[in-house]
């Protein structure tokens, strides 16, 4: 598909995006998304793609900025829930970056249709009802490793599948199953999805893939990262002036957002 180059609206769009992302602690590809799709004319299939390659650079920009709000002390104790859902979802995402390409474009728009507007209205509640976070799952490590290995075989199949970094399930479930505060759940949800969005970009540089295509790196892919390492960078050191069940409300209401601006940009079902 030819389109034109952008560097500088590409550019703009990662900072944008980089801030949410470096500030609740995801990589921004429900707020990408629309973008990709309606403003850069990438398919659905492509902006996917393109929006692993993002998330990861905001991702990995963010993590060492977020330990001054969210120090290090405070990750190691979660670390068997992380390992567990690690486990979990990045066996997960080998397989569904697998059956990404069997799956249509309109399917994958109403999967990120209901993902994004169940997990907003979730986090919506929480921030609104919930004073304290509460833990759903059962005591002790061990229930803590099957809830978390479970939780990690969804988040990987939706990374894989939708081209997010899976913090949009990784953020809640901590939350709501092991009642950790939001902005520590953010930066757990990094260390999760890091190595998750890798396995599933091993499988995207095939011959024809987008990835593959030196003009999408000069005139978007690279702009867009660079703009998404700055705007990672910045929303990471403005955490600590935000509260957090605004952060929640804030987080729901732009996921119900991100997903009618996706549903916009469907394909038309083909007539008969």
């Amino acid at each position: 598909m030819t389109r034109p180059a952008r560097p500088g609206l590409s550019f703009g769009i990662g900072a944008v995006v980089g801030t949410a992302g470096g500030l609740i602690g995801l990589g921004g590809a429900e707020f990408r998304l629309p973008a990709l799709v309606g403003v850069l004319r990438f398919s659905m299939r492509e902006a996917i793609v393109v929006n692993l390659v993002a998330s990861f650079v905001v991702l990995t920009a963010a993590l060492p900025f977020r330990t001054a709000t969210v120090p290090v002390a405070e990750i190691l104790p979660h670390m068997p829930a992380v390992l567990a859902m690690l486990a979990g979802s990045m066996s997960a995402a080998w397989l569904g970056a697998g059956w990404l390409h069997r799956v249509p474009d309109r399917a994958l728009g109403r999967l990120i249709l209901i993902l994004l507007v169940v997990l907003g209205l979730v986090l919506i509640a929480e921030g609104l009802f919930a004073t304290q976070p509460q833990r759903l799952a059962g005591e002790g490590l061990a229930a803590t490793l099957l809830a978390a290995a479970a939780c990690g075989v969804v988040i990987g199949l939706v990374s894989s599948l939708l081209g997010v970094a899976g913090g949009e399930l990784i953020i809640p479930a901590f939350i709501l199953l092991f009642g950790v505060d939001v902005k520590l759940a953010g930066s757990l949800a990094i260390l999760v999805g890091l190595p998750t969005i890798a396995v599933g970009l091993s499988r995207h540089f095939g011959a024809g893939a987008v990835l593959r295509q030196k003009a999408q790196w000069r005139g978007t892919i690279l702009p867009l990262a660079a703009g998404s390492i700055c705007g990672a960078i910045l929303g990471a050191l403005a955490l600590g002036a935000v509260p957090s069940q605004a952060l929640k409300i804030g987080l729901g209401l732009i996921l119900i957002w991100s997903a009618w601006g996706v549903f916009r940009h469907l394909p038309a079902p083909a007539r008969r």
